[in-house]
């Protein structure tokens, strides 16, 4: 298949002209001046300040206003960019604005979106709602959403939208573009169009560029691609992304058991997905709700981080025992205590490491098998090893010049090479454990990193000067 130029065409990803300096500063709104003219009723003004500003600024004031503000300013917007608006801010401000919104305004919001983003919508209104907007909608917006709020937001069902280009074989060149030329005041972004038979099932692709620049009297047949890439609507939404980075696509059909066409999920689609996921880990390895965003309410933000914060509470008294074990040592030699942290601090660095590209490439799915379970644990053993060794002789040299006692220096390196190789083994390890386990890596294995790099830490430094006390003293 030929490849095309990948752009985007939905209004919150691109802005429709070039932006120079000036009018970036442009769009740089103070939500402070627009809560002022929301509360003092001049709402002409706003309108026109909005008109100025793309999607993403405005649902980024959006996002910071109160709640009471939050709707005003939402129903200030022209119906074509409002569903852009409302998929573009956090979720508590989704939640806030529907919530708020009447159901005529809703059903009109629907109606001029395309269906995947319909859905999505659909999927954050008050189930109370739902029916009875649904039953208020167009019977071909009825049909075009009906079936996707059937499917799991996080599959490729959830994601599909059912806009786009089909046609029948038999059909030559030029009636195919003939009617994809019809079907583009309804589409965007058609790309590819897909040949279907009688039964919509589907039976190529061909690109809008290869179907230019073929002979128009050519059957369709035999310029289509047969090997067509095509996914079910109940796959994972993340294995979904992996399949067009893997074969660098631009839009990809979404077909049931049968080999029926239901709809195609696009590449502006998938991106939204790339970044979710991205942003989903690193708030989860940090012990984050995947929705949290810094504008949420200040006990909402209180309320998911309190858990988390509680564990690692537990984790940190374990770690407070097991220097406790060791108090006679740090009454003998109180210099110890100053070392401690950084044996522990740089352990702790170094399971990090190894935990996050560990758990990037377990999502990417590049440890799949034992052999490359093998390979990564020897790898990033002997990575933390050999950098305990370097960190550690710098240490070791520092703390013999300090103290003035070489088996301090001696104390310290052997800690070092200890932690940080159990720190690379430990971070390899239990991703690659909770993952055969069928638990999501991302959500704890930072916590159990920790809690090893700290234990071992002080059980190794402490336990080595325990050691070599008669050399200390």
């Amino acid at each position: 298949m030929n490849k095309e130029k990948k752009e985007h065409n939905n209004s919150h990803h691109i802005l429709p002209h070039i932006l120079t300096e000036k009018h970036i500063k442009k769009q740089h709104v103070e939500p402070g001046k627009i809560k002022e003219l929301l509360h003092q009723g001049k709402t002409d003004r706003i309108r026109r300040i909005l008109s100025q500003l793309d999607v993403s600024t405005i649902a980024s004031l959006i996002n910071q206003l109160s709640d009471r503000y939050k709707i005003k300013l939402y129903l200030l917007l022209p119906t074509n960019v409002s569903s852009d608006v409302l998929l573009e801010v956090s979720s508590h401000s989704r939640r806030v604005i529907l919530k708020g919104l009447k159901d005529k305004y809703i059903v009109s919001m629907i109606q001029s979106a395309d269906s995947d983003d319909s859905a999505d919508i659909l999927g954050e209104v008050p189930k109370s709602k739902v029916r009875r907007i649904i039953q208020r909608l167009s019977r071909k917006k009825k049909e075009a959403v009906a079936p996707l709020i059937e499917y799991e937001e996080d599959t490729a069902g959830g994601l599909m939208q059912t806009e786009l280009v089909s046609v029948r074989k038999g059909m030559t060149v030029k009636e195919a573009l003939d009617y994809v030329k019809k079907k583009l005041r309804e589409v965007e972004g058609v790309n590819y169009v897909y040949v279907v038979d009688s039964r919509n099932r589907i039976l190529g692709v061909v690109s809008v560029q290869r179907l230019i620049s073929e002979h128009p009297n050519k059957k369709i047949e035999r310029v289509m691609k047969r090997d067509v890439v095509t996914v079910d609507p109940h796959m994972d939404k993340e294995q979904v992304a992996r399949i067009f980075q893997e074969h660098d696509l631009i839009a990809l059909p979404v077909v049931d058991k049968k080999g029926v066409l239901l709809g195609r999920v696009t590449a502006d689609d998938v991106m939204d997905v790339i970044t979710e996921e991205a942003t989903e880990d690193m708030y989860r390895i940090a012990g984050l709700h995947p929705e949290e965003d810094v504008f949420d309410p200040l006990f909402s933000s209180v309320k998911r981080r309190l858990p988390w914060l509680i564990i690692n509470l537990g984790t940190a008294i374990l770690a407070a025992i097991t220097v406790s074990l060791f108090t006679d040592t740090l009454q003998k030699v109180v210099i110890l205590a100053a070392f401690m942290p950084i044996v522990a601090g740089m352990g702790g660095n170094a399971g990090t490491q190894t935990l996050t590209i560990v758990v990037r490439s377990i999502a990417l799915n590049e440890i799949r098998h034992k052999d490359s379970y093998r390979k990564v644990l020897v790898k990033e053993g002997l990575t933390g090893l050999i950098n305990g060794m370097a960190t550690g002789i710098i240490m070791a040299v520092i703390a013999a010049l300090w103290t003035k006692n070489p088996a301090m220096g001696v104390v310290i390196l052997l800690a070092m090479m200890t932690n940080m190789l159990v720190a690379g083994l430990v971070g390899a390890a239990i991703p690659i454990i909770l993952k055969k386990a069928g638990v999501d890596p991302a959500v704890a294995s930072s916590i159990f990193v920790t809690t090893f790099t700290d234990v071992v830490g002080f059980f190794s430094f402490l336990g080595i000067a325990t050691l070599l006390m008669n050399f200390l003293i």
